[in-house]
């Protein structure tokens, strides 16, 4: 999502709307990709006498990961505030701040970085999910090809009780 601020930098000071769509790509987090649905932005922004663009407004999405305690799907409905300014002819680069060029400011850094400070920290299937429950310690699927979270430890437990 790109904002045509040139009316904002003609008018320093004046404040103009905008919304839309933003795509985020999947993100690897510790090691879980999550994936995010379009985010909905809108919000408010306007010049300074240096060129210097304040943007402020809000991002809304859903996340989509496995859940942390049985591996099902999980979605996280997410929004987060956002307030920045982006700096006129700065380095783009640089991961610290947001930069532009020209009268075009891409909020596709702004929306990704806001979007995954947002994330839960856990995804859950549901609030109350047990993980996974096998009262029978046998009774584990063991289908080849597929990993079973503490299968590893199964097998150390087996190891000392035969000891």
């Amino acid at each position: 999502m790109e904002l045509d601020v040139s009316r904002a930098l003609a008018q320093p000071g004046q404040s103009f709307s905008f919304s839309g769509a933003q795509a985020i790509a999947p993100q690897e987090i510790y090691g879980t990709i999550v994936t995010l649905d379009d985010c909905s932005v809108e919000g408010t922004f306007m010049a300074d006498d240096e060129g210097n663009i304040s943007v402020r407004g809000w991002l809304e999405t859903t996340a989509h990961a496995p859940c942390a305690n049985c591996l099902k799907d999980a979605s996280a409905r997410i929004r987060n505030d956002f307030d920045e300014e982006f700096i006129r002819n700065g380095d783009q680069e640089d991961d610290e701040i947001f930069a532009y060029e020209g009268r075009l400011v891409s909020l596709s850094k702004l929306v990704m970085s806001y979007a995954v400070m947002a994330l839960p920290i856990r995804f859950l299937c549901r609030e109350d999910c047990p993980g996974f429950e096998y009262t029978d310690p046998d009774a584990a699927p063991t289908e080849e090809g597929i990993q079973y979270p503490f299968a590893g430890l199964r097998q150390l437990l087996d190891h000392e009780e035969e000891v």
